[in-house]
């Protein structure tokens, strides 16, 4: 009986232990997969805001890199916004531009002049409206050059035909050098229609199809300004474009170029080249959002034929090769930044342009012929045969959004002069202006030029007779269309 006793009690405590060894085993596994669903809660969590963060990066262009932590994600994000910097890293704030003509360059200009505006920066301006043009730049014709207590200049654009030993003698070692182009085709086309009156060639000629006919019958090598007939760009960059074509100089004037300049933009991919910019000078958004300054209306414009435009290919064919070998850089550039990033960042930019524009702008940014503009602090300059379009501001604009607006509007010869006003307050040449409250006017001289060209009636050379004043600099600015 003992025995028998003293064998249930065994089996009792053998099960026992089993059953609390089976408890403690399944309490084990509850307390693991409570640890695994707060992992992975966490994980999801950290997923999202590196999503979040990622999205955020990709399509505003600031914030914080995905890979860090979200404690330095806050933090960079807010640093990020307050500095107006699309990433991190230190904006670049000495730049060469070299404005070439009928290449949308004076909107460019325009975002070069307010980011310096913006920051108190140094431009290196000329003493009227161009640095030299059409000789070849030199230093001392830069205002105020050299300057004193070892301040530097950071921001040259004005019309110049780049001369690198020169522009190195005013700009730091660090500057950035950038330029832009265009398809030659139209830009010849442009090019007739704005310097009509200013190139004998193009004044010679009865239409611009008479003078792609028989560019030849016009056309007198080294008299003035026929540069503007022939080899535009190659002119600008510095070199001979009377010379004929030939594979090898062509060659060695674009290996020149690549190695005098950190970015070539096509103004037919303005918004792509836009970005690529922005990346290049670690600016904000905002930065470059500009609107389309010095455009033609569509009645001033000409559609070629085929034939004429292998026409104008073999006339300018130092151009042609030089568009042809950027455009190929460029879309290279494009590759290595990212096609669906470009793609995202285009659309960003596109949609803060049309913000800006209806907030700005009257009839949501729709242009106006100059005749109807009612501010002559923004007319835009006339010349040759080309309707140069402009636009109105918005009524009752807050005093900021006015000074803001009213930049971002302004064409470079009056932009120049307020520039001109404020880096300079002694001269007396320029008054002082007064943007904010939207009270700004120019210098008497400029105003009385800006209301004789407006005057349709003096289109028949309205440029030439600047040309000709004493003392004035002839005001050739230039944009697409």
């Amino acid at each position: 009986m003992e025995t028998r006793n003293s064998q249930k009690m065994r089996v009792w405590i053998c099960c026992k232990m089993k059953v609390k060894k089976i408890s403690t085993t399944f309490f084990t596994g509850i307390i693991i997969m409570s640890l695994l669903f707060l992992a992975v809660g966490f994980h999801s969590k950290y997923q999202a805001q590196t999503n979040f963060d990622q999205w955020l990066h990709n399509r505003l262009g600031f914030g914080p890199h995905p890979s860090q932590s979200s404690k330095v994600h806050r933090v960079q994000r807010n640093r990020s916004t307050k500095q107006h910097s699309p990433r991190s890293c230190q904006p670049k704030t000495n730049v060469m531009f070299l404005k070439t003509h009928k290449t949308a360059s004076s909107t460019v200009l325009n975002l070069l002049y307010r980011f310096g505006e913006k920051h108190n920066l140094t431009f290196a301006l000329p003493s009227k409206y161009l640095l030299d043009y059409p000789k070849f730049f030199r230093s001392r014709s830069v205002k105020g050059f050299p300057l004193q207590d070892g301040r530097h200049y950071n921001i040259m654009c004005n019309h110049m035909r780049f001369n690198r030993s020169e522009v190195q003698k005013v700009m730091p070692a660090d500057t950035f050098y950038f330029s832009i182009l265009r398809n030659p085709v139209t830009m010849a086309e442009s090019s007739y229609s704005y310097f009509k009156f200013l190139a004998p060639s193009f004044n010679r000629s009865a239409s611009f199809e008479d003078f792609i006919t028989d560019p030849w019958k016009y056309y007198v090598p080294n008299l003035r300004y026929n540069h503007l007939a022939r080899n535009l760009l190659w002119f600008d960059f510095g070199f001979d474009h009377n010379a004929n074509f030939s594979l090898q100089s062509a060659q060695v004037g674009v290996a020149e170029i690549q190695q005098s300049f950190h970015l070539i933009l096509l103004a037919e991919y303005f918004d792509q080249s836009m970005v690529l910019l922005r990346d290049a000078l670690c600016w904000s958004l905002d930065d470059i959002v500009t609107f389309r300054l010095n455009f033609r209306s569509n009645e001033t414009q000409w559609r070629l034929s085929p034939a004429q435009e292998d026409r104008l290919k073999q006339w300018n064919a130092m151009d042609w090769y030089l568009y042809q070998s950027f455009n190929k850089t460029f879309w290279q550039q494009v590759e290595s930044f990212g096609k669906s990033r470009m793609d995202q960042e285009v659309a960003s930019l596109q949609a803060r342009r049309e913000e800006l524009a209806n907030l700005c702008l009257l009839k949501g940014g729709k242009p106006a012929d100059a005749s109807q503009i009612l501010d002559e602090v923004v007319q835009p300059y006339q010349s040759g045969q080309a309707d140069i379009l402009g636009y109105n501001l918005n009524l009752n604009l807050s005093l900021p959004d006015k000074e803001r607006c009213l930049r971002m509007i302004m064409p470079e010869h009056q932009h120049k002069d307020l520039l001109d006003s404020k880096q300079f307050p002694s001269t007396e040449a320029v008054k002082k202006q007064t943007v904010a409250n939207g009270d700004s006017r120019l210098q008497e001289k400029v105003q009385e030029a800006i209301k004789v060209t407006m005057s349709s009636k003096n289109r028949t050379s309205p440029t030439r007779s600047l040309l000709e004043t004493p003392g004035t600099s002839y005001l050739i600015s230039t944009d697409v269309s």
